[in-house]
C-alpha cells in the first residue's frame, strides 16, 4: 500500500519513522531515503534508526534551503535529486525491502526536481509486497489517487510564531 504524510504541520517525518520502527519490530525489512535534508543535521530519529537492525537509512547529499543555509544551485540540485530518485526507484522495484520510505520526496516532486511522469509510472508499478511511504509538503493532487492512506498535518499553532526555535529531541 502507499502512504502519504503531507501538509504544512509538524510530524510527517516523525510519523514515517514511527511506522518504519513498527514495521521493523515485526521483522519487516525497511529502508528510508531522505531527500533534501542535510547529512550533517543529526536528528533524533537518525540516531534511533541507525541502532535498529532492520532499518537502513540513506541520506542523499543534495540539501534544500529549507533545511540548510548553504548556497543553492537549482540546476545542480535537480540533476543530483533525479539521480537519487533513480537509486530509490531501483530499490523499490527490487523487492528487497518490505517498506520503503521516501522522506521529503513530495517537496522534490512539487518543485519539479523529479519528473512527474516518471514518478507516476513508479506509483503504478510498486510491487504488491512493498509498503511505500511518501512524505513532504506540496501539491499531491496528481499522486493522491494512488494512495491507500493520506494524512495531512495541519499547522494550527506552532512555537515558531513566538520566535521559539527548533528544540533538540522535539523538532529534531
Amino acid at each position: 500500500m502507499i502512504h502519504i504524510y503531507t501538509g504544512n504541520g509538524k510530524g510527517k517525518t516523525t510519523s514515517a519513522f514511527g511506522l518504519a520502527m513498527r514495521a521493523s519490530g515485526q521483522d519487516l525489512k525497511v529502508i528510508i531515503f531522505q531527500f533534501l535534508k542535510p547529512k550533517t543535521f543529526l536528528c533524533g530519529e537518525h540516531i534511533v534508526a541507525k541502532k535498529i537492525k532492520g532499518i537502513k537509512l540513506i541520506n542523499f547529499s543534495q540539501t534544500h534551503p529549507m533545511f540548510s543555509k548553504k548556497s543553492y544551485n537549482v540546476v545542480a540540485a535537480a540533476k543530483s535529486i533525479k539521480k537519487d530518485f533513480e537509486k530509490a526507484k531501483k530499490v523499490i522495484l527490487s523487492k528487497k525491502y518490505d517498506m520503503v520510505v521516501l522522506d521529503e520526496v513530495i517537496n522534490a516532486l512539487d518543485q519539479n526536481f523529479i519528473d512527474q511522469k516518471n514518478f507516476l509510472r513508479l506509483l503504478k508499478t510498486v510491487p504488491q509486497k512493498v509498503e511505500l511511504v511518501l512524505t513532504g509538503r506540496g501539491d499531491i493532487s496528481t499522486i493522491e489517487q494512488f494512495a491507500d492512506y493520506i494524512t495531512i498535518m495541519i499547522d494550527k499553532k506552532h512555537p515558531l510564531r513566538k520566535s521559539i526555535g527548533a528544540r533538540k529531541g522535539i523538532e529534531y
